[in-house]
């Protein structure tokens, strides 16, 4: 948008007006249904449609739209919609269907900052019923789909003014405010309101609005819709901190249950909605229920800006301009399934480390990876291939000299992995070689060395370094996971 809308009924009246697009997920599975139109069950294509926010608002917003010339009758369930509008009109009629993917897709941060919140919101309504369930709720899916469309305003700045949504995003996690503060103080209007007015806009039942407005939160039904809400919100950072816990006890207090019950309705609730992350392609909060409890280190926001239409604006200069790469679990399964398809034979050395480099980058976000080969006298580690790299950086020079004693030739001992970090570096730091530590810079890295057939014949070596990146726990699995598909891989090479 050239000029964003100055008050609250100026951006309803622009939003009214815009085809939302949808999960590209979403139009494939479409597609595939599409063929059998005339002999699907209302049920087997809300399952489809349930799976994305923006696909849900469209189906609910036509059918409403259409029964209120009608009957009147309110159409608060996706299923009731289906049956009410037909499933071959409802095809004909979301024919030409827009991929968020593809509308966003020379703006990646806009677009996994809107994956985000529509995992998040995945998550809340999977909570939301559960709660529904746990009382008995006759009309479960209502609950779902009100928390399943509670962040809508959210996902809407994020597509048409990235760059407000971006200040309310800092505003929260620099300032510490509460996401209705940050709103109001930057868009002028409350998000309440918003909400609300959005939903009269598109034609929300009266009941599903009501659900969606925080100041009803005495209501039973509408109470379960807030918890299912903040419970996604803050499973995002960590499932054993004091909030959490205290809504855990507020649940179990109203549920009549115990704590332990309650805790594991909880986690199982939101496991079984992480079966779908492959939708969204982001971690789902379910992700973190393996980590110990305590307090997390202090979110890190890298000082990139963006324009007006979500595109990078500004970002430090030097080497801390270097981006924190996203992790991509979508990306790297893709890059997992093919070296396991490959194992014939069929790709040879370059080809299978350009997917083992961009399974790193790309799918578990590290900035720089370097493989080395053991040189044929066995005294060095030299550089093979590297990613992430420019032109004239140390790290294009990687060499260890393995005739004396040091960390990479005691990795080399068998197939092994490190992450060297502050936790160890008063262990591990004198076992790195001068000229090493010079090549890599200060900092944490993952190394991991890589056996074929027995015998060592390289070494992985990746880190996060430089701006405000940092490297965790499930990065090291999934770094050691494909190290080892990549040894996998290299094995059936040296048969060719």
């Amino acid at each position: 948008m050239s000029t964003l809308p100055t008050t609250l009924q100026k951006w309803v009246a622009f939003l009214e007006t815009q085809d939302v697009p949808v999960l590209r997920r979403t139009i494939q599975e479409l597609g595939k249904l599409r063929p059998s139109a005339e002999r699907l069950t209302a049920s087997q294509l809300a399952v489809v449609i349930l799976r994305d926010p923006l696909m849900t608002l469209k189906v609910l917003r036509l059918a409403n739209s259409a029964r209120r010339g009608r009957l009147g009758t309110e159409i608060t369930s996706v299923e009731h919609a289906i049956m009410m509008l037909g499933a071959v009109p409802l095809f004909k009629h979301f024919s030409a269907l827009v991929a968020l993917e593809d509308l966003l897709a020379q703006q990646p941060l806009v677009l996994t900052s809107v994956l985000q919140v529509y995992s998040r919101s995945m998550h809340a309504a999977y909570q939301a019923r559960q709660w529904a369930i746990q009382h008995q709720d006759i009309r479960v899916e209502e609950v779902y789909i009100a928390a399943l469309l509670h962040d809508m305003s959210n996902i809407m700045l994020w597509l048409y003014a990235p760059q407000r949504a971006q200040e309310i995003r800092d505003s929260v996690r620099r300032e510490r405010r509460y996401y209705g503060v940050a709103h109001e103080k930057i868009m002028g209007f409350s998000v309440a309101d918003f909400r609300l007015a959005l939903a009269a806009a598109w034609h929300f039942p009266e009941m599903l609005a009501d659900l969606v407005d925080c100041r009803n939160a005495g209501i039973p039904r509408a109470q379960g819709v807030l918890l299912g809400v903040s419970i996604a919100h803050m499973a995002e950072r960590g499932w054993y901190g004091a909030p959490m816990e205290a809504t855990l006890a507020a649940m179990a207090e109203n549920l009549n249950l115990p704590l332990e019950t309650t805790t594991w309705l909880v986690h199982q609730t939101a496991v079984s909605a992480a079966r779908h992350w492959q939708w969204y392609g982001v971690p789902p909060a379910a992700a973190w229920l393996p980590m110990l409890p305590g307090p997390w280190e202090e979110e890190r926001l890298p000082d990139t800006k963006l324009d007006r239409e979500g595109a990078v604006l500004a970002q430090k200069e030097g080497d801390d301009a270097v981006l924190c790469m996203m992790p991509n679990p979508v990306r790297l399964q893709q890059v997992m399934d093919e070296i396991s398809a490959h194992l014939d034979g069929s790709l040879d050395l370059h080809d299978m480390m350009t997917l083992v480099l961009q399974g790193m980058h790309e799918g578990i976000g590290l900035n720089h990876i370097v493989f080395s080969l053991i040189s044929r006298d066995r005294a060095f580690l030299k550089t093979k291939y590297v990613h992430g790299a420019p032109p004239g950086s140390p790290l294009r020079q990687f060499e260890v000299d393995l005739r004396s004693s040091n960390l990479f030739v005691r990795l080399l001992e068998k197939m092994q992995g490190v992450w060297f970090s502050p936790a160890n570096a008063n262990t591990l730091a004198p076992l790195i070689p001068p000229e090493v530590l010079k090549t890599i810079g200060a900092g944490e890295f993952f190394a991991m060395s890589i056996f074929v057939h027995g015998k060592p014949v390289g070494l992985f070596y990746a880190d996060r370094k430089h701006g405000e990146c940092s490297l965790d726990e499930h990065s090291y699995i999934e770094f050691k996971k494909l190290c080892v598909r990549a040894a996998d891989g290299l094995g059936h090479l040296a048969r060719k």
